[in-house]
This record gives C-alpha cells, structure tokens and sequence, in this order.
C-alpha cells in the first residue's frame, strides 16, 4: 500500500484526473480529514458548488456547521440553507434540528408505506469536527451516530471534515458510520492509521492528492478546484 501511495504523482495528464465526487445517494455520508492545508475546504467548496449548480432549493437544503465562521460563511445567505451554526451551543442545536427533520420525514414515510423518501436531499455539512468534539462531545457523539445511522432512508447526508486526525477526533462509533472517507496527507503514519485505519497518507505528495474511500472500494485521486470566482457567482445567483 505505501508502494501505492508513493507511486501518486504531483501532476497527471490534462483529462485523466479520476473525478473525486460520488452520488452522495450511494455513498451517504463522508468523512474529510488530513492535515492543515491538505484540501479539505477544497473539497468542501467543490461539493456546495456542484450541488448549487444541479438543484434548486426545495432539491437541495443546507445544515452548515461553521465553528471556526470562516470556511461556510459565504454560504449562508443561499435560500438552500435551512440553518447555520457558528456560536457555542448552536452546532448541537442544529444537529438536534437536523434529527427533528428526519423524525419527520420518517413519519411521512411510514404514513404512506415508503422505504425511501422521495423529496429534497439534506447536507449536514460540518466543517471542523475536532471543535464540536473538544467543546461538547457528550451531546455530539450521540447525535451525529443517530443522524449516521437512519439518515440515509430519510436522504440526509452528513459530511464532516477535521484537520485533526486523532482517535479523539475520530472515534470508532463516529468513523463507522461514513461509510465513504477521504483521506488527504497527514503529519504522520498513525495520523493516518486514524483515517484510512493504514499509514501511507503521510506519502502524499502536499496539496491536491487524497486516498478516497467509498463502498466500491478505495483509489488515489487529485482533488478538483474550483475557482473562487465560480463559486462566488453561483451564490450570487442563487441570492440576487
């Protein structure tokens, strides 16, 4: 495996860059984490953006998850996010919300005799896990496994990113249940053995490289970037 990971080039062929996003009915739920720097915000960007440019609001809703009140800001205003925490206290009041709107849709579904439910998809989007694991994990830990477990049916995602790889951050009843991870380089082998549960994350070359693993099976992959620009006025129209 460390082979294989040595073996990711910093640059690849115009056009052969395998395309990092899943059908996010497929994978359900994704965990981001490396190093500062490594590309999680990134990734991130990319994922709002496609989802902005495909589906209107009543599609596609928003539960952004902001503590550090830098990286989702500019999201806020869109009409797809239903609710935006960033001040103490409110990231676990918008995972209780978050639960509260599948509880729902579950009873949508049991009255009419749905497995699946048929409406809008709803992105829990957390963008520094490691703070709402330091600041409050007894009422965290719970909610995000809950929301994990039966959001799926409801078609509410979790993606979740940390640039602090430890046991701590990621504990095993939170990482088993993403069932997709990516993984960007990290400090050290055990960084990695935290994310991918094997070194070789630490190989990586610097920025734009990830170890992506989905329920097909896992590949090295170059992040896409998206400009600043473009995502600047997919809000724009989105709030104009």
């Amino acid at each position: 495996m460390n082979k294989l990971f040595r073996a990711c080039p910093d640059r690849t062929p115009g056009g052969t860059r395998p395309a990092i996003y899943a059908d996010m009915t497929k994978q359900t739920h994704l965990l981001i984490a490396g190093k500062t720097g490594s590309g999680k915000s990134v990734v991130i960007n990319g994922i709002i953006y496609s989802l902005l440019i495909d589906n209107f609001q009543d599609e596609c809703q928003f539960v952004l998850i902001d503590p550090k009140r830098v990286e989702l800001s500019a999201f806020r205003p869109l009409p797809h996010c239903i609710a935006y925490a960033s001040e103490p206290g409110q990231p676990v009041r918008a995972l209780s919300f978050a639960l509260d709107v599948i509880e729902k849709r579950f009873s949508a579904m049991q009255r009419e005799g749905l497995k699946k439910y048929p409406g809008g998809q709803v992105y829990i989007i957390i963008d520094e896990l490691a703070d709402l694991m330091t600041t409050d994990r007894k009422n965290v830990v719970p909610l995000l496994q809950r929301i994990c477990q039966i959001g799926r049916a409801a078609a509410v995602h979790v993606l979740a990113a940390t640039q602090c790889p430890l046991s701590k951050i990621i504990p095993t009843e939170i990482k088993v249940n993403f069932d997709s991870i990516l993984g960007l380089k990290t400090a050290t082998k055990q960084h990695s053995r935290n994310i991918i549960d094997i070194s070789g994350l630490e190989n990586l070359p610097p920025y734009g490289n990830g170890y992506y693993i989905t329920p097909a099976g896992g590949r090295l992959v170059k992040l896409p970037m998206i400009p600043e620009s473009e995502i600047k006025s997919v809000i724009q129209y989105w709030t104009r």
